[in-house]
């Protein structure tokens, strides 16, 4: 017994708990420190979010003491004398102790950032001369904080387990036949099983443990930082600097050129209570679609027969644009009005910011929200990220019974998923509540597949994607067979959008401008919208939400970057779309677009006569009238975001 507590990987097993420990009870003391800002946190949730935070105490000791589990698990004997498991012991201690200090500094700190510190703090405060003078001031203003640090540090070293008092002889230890053999394989487990532990999980699929994920286990985006620790958050952002403010205007100059907060024009009558479902196409292009496509002199006919029937009797758009390039740009855009910047949002240090989203302001007002998505639950975050804008409903592949029509890569293939969500949302539409159901479709993603069944039924196209496409336009056909005699539909108002652009195939859409080009149009059974083509205003993912909130007749502010398109003050409307191409920016107003590369001109095109980009006409920049403006916007735009970013100011409150 007395050789197995001496065992070097048992002392890394117990310290490690000790650590646990010591990080959990930060945690209680994060919350009761600053319980003003906690208030509506209820006891069931601190443990909830305690539990959901050993994942990440966890990861955060896990990736502080890698070394410290290389060299108490090397499967050498040299480990268990004196004088290493010393040097070891101070290692851990130094590392840890660090670790403490940023965790219950950041008690502190939370109060003027309202989220945990993240890499990019360093970068912030880089040129701060009297930084020394702020922590000492922080220390004598805030003592009860340093105390529990230094205590805790006093415990971790009071706790420290080693039980190696004396050197061991050669004679007790086991023969080399049977000691290196055992101790390679406890070398091994133990190192993958911190590799799982800093990652997050054991899933293939999942993604790695990140700030969002805490979102899983909080019913507020604000309550996130409960759930994290501070060495975490810096450890895993240490690779991204977080924004350089360009600083184009004063910051009170700055609301005044481009704001965007909005007050809903009339707040004298009611709410127009209507159900509202939302349909993101997974990589559903316009190149795709027949119409309103003009290619090929009108005679192009697309892959999509029923989308484009479904778009000649909706209030649809001739130009309309995503915000982003991938699919995690899509849900900040469509529901929170946040484009996507140089970093996809929920990617980036400022992932735990508090936002105002879609599903939180509808669930205020008596709305059911629900989220479908019919790949498994970990897939892009997106649980995480519903679940922070007020989604209290998630169902992905795993609520999902029959796993046997899984693609086997993605996702459920989308004609049985549209089908269980046309069944879920009768059931919604019985319960005499309004409702925002969203479903976001997948087959039409890599590798493409197709149910067996469907073979050769779709055009095969130029490319796989087509077929998949195809397939994707019967699953939604299907789809609203499935709903189309339900008494609610004609008081819902059905909005369609793509996530992002998939492969571009004609070289009409291979370009800054046609990577964005998606459709998004709004099908009102019930009448409520004409069923037009406007070809003159353009629309953008992040013009969604305002667009819904103005025919809900909502009450009550609001944040977004994008615009009530159907703002009929012509006085106050700017019709203008904004996007990002990895730091390459684009700002369309009317039928010119202007692009900012390292926050300077690159480029003026007449897009709508030009759709491939082949013409710049930055030579002609000074007899173009409107260039000042839109020049103006996009650096107030730009700024608006870095600045709203580090703020933590992304909503109207």
């Amino acid at each position: 017994m007395k050789q197995f507590l001496r065992q070097p990987a048992l002392i890394m097993l117990a310290n490690f708990a000790t650590a646990m420990v010591l990080y959990t009870l930060a945690r209680w003391f994060f919350y009761f420190m600053n319980l003003d800002g906690f208030q509506d946190v209820t006891f069931s949730d601190m443990m909830r979010m305690t539990l959901g935070g050993f994942r990440f105490d966890l990861s955060a000791l896990c990736y502080i003491n890698i070394l410290f589990v290389i060299m108490q698990t090397i499967p050498f004997q040299f480990r268990d004398t004196i004088k290493y498991q010393r040097i070891v012991k101070w290692m851990f201690l130094i590392v840890n102790s660090l670790g403490i200090f940023v965790n219950v500094a950041d008690v502190v700190y939370y109060r003027f950032g309202g989220r945990r510190t993240t890499a990019s703090f360093f970068s912030e405060f880089a040129g701060e001369d009297n930084i020394g003078k702020i922590l000492l001031a922080s220390v004598s203003e805030y003592w009860p904080v340093w105390l529990f640090g230094i205590g805790s540090i006093v415990a971790l070293i009071l706790l420290y387990y080693n039980p190696i008092k004396a050197n061991k002889r050669w004679v007790d230890y086991a023969h080399g036949i049977i000691y290196y053999p055992l101790h390679t394989i406890v070398f091994l487990m133990l190192t993958l099983l911190t590799f799982v532990g800093l990652r997050g999980g054991w899933a293939l699929k999942m993604h790695p443990l990140r700030q969002d994920s805490a979102e899983l286990y909080i019913r507020k985006a604000a309550h996130a930082p409960i759930v994290l620790n501070t060495p975490f958050t810096i450890i895993t952002t240490i690779h991204k600097s977080g924004f350089k403010n360009p600083q184009f205007y004063e910051s009170q100059q700055l609301d005044s050129i481009f704001c965007p907060l909005h007050q809903a024009p009339d707040t004298s009558g009611q709410m127009n209570k209507m159900n509202v479902i939302v349909i993101l196409m997974e990589g559903f292009s316009t190149e795709y679609t027949g119409y309103p496509n003009s290619l090929d002199s009108g005679q192009y006919k697309g892959y999509t027969p029923f989308l484009d029937s479904l778009i000649s009797v909706s209030h649809h758009y001739r130009y309309s644009l995503a915000n982003g390039i991938r699919s995690v740009d899509a849900m900040p855009g469509v529901f929170a009005g946040i484009p996507r910047y140089i970093e996809p949002y929920c990617y980036f240090v400022y992932a735990n910011n508090t936002i105002q989203g879609l599903p939180e302001m509808l669930e205020n007002e008596g709305y059911r929200c629900a989220f479908y998505h019919g790949a498994p639950n970990t897939t892009l975050g997106f649980k995480m990220f519903t679940n922070s804008i007020g989604f209290r409903e998630y169902y992905g592949m795993d609520e999902y019974e029959n796993k046997s029509e899984f693609d086997g890569t993605w996702a459920i293939f989308d004609e049985p998923y549209l089908q269980h969500f046309a069944n879920e949302i009768k059931t919604m539409g019985k319960d005499n509540k309004p409702f925002l159901a969203t479903v976001f479709t997948a087959s039409s993603h890599q590798p493409y597949r197709v149910p067996d069944q469907y073979a050769g039924k779709f055009p095969m196209g130029d490319h796989p994607m087509h077929q998949a496409v195809g397939y994707s336009d019967y699953a939604l056909r299907r789809f609203f067979d499935s709903i189309k005699d339900e008494p609610w539909l004609k008081n819902t108002i059905i909005v369609f959008t793509a996530d992002h652009t998939g492969p571009n195939v004609r070289q009409d859409f291979n370009n800054g401008y046609g990577r964005f080009r998606i459709p998004i149009f709004f099908y009102t059974p019930g009448g409520q919208l004409d069923a037009v083509c406007d070809t003159t205003r353009i629309m953008q993912q992040t013009d969604i939400t305002p667009t819904l909130l103005h025919l809900l007749k909502y009450q009550k502010p609001y944040f977004s970057f994008g615009k009530n398109i159907l703002e009929q003050d012509s006085a106050q409307y700017i019709n203008y779309a904004f996007n990002d191409l990895n730091g390459s920016s684009m700002y369309y107003l009317d039928s010119l677009m202007i692009e900012y590369s390292n926050n300077t001109l690159s480029g003026i095109y007449e897009y709508r006569k030009d759709p491939e980009l082949r013409n710049n006409i930055m030579a002609q920049k000074d007899s173009i009238s409107s260039l000042p403006f839109m020049e103006s916007q996009i650096k107030a735009i730009i700024q608006q975001y870095v600045e709203r970013m580090k703020d933590n100011k992304l909503t109207a409150e």
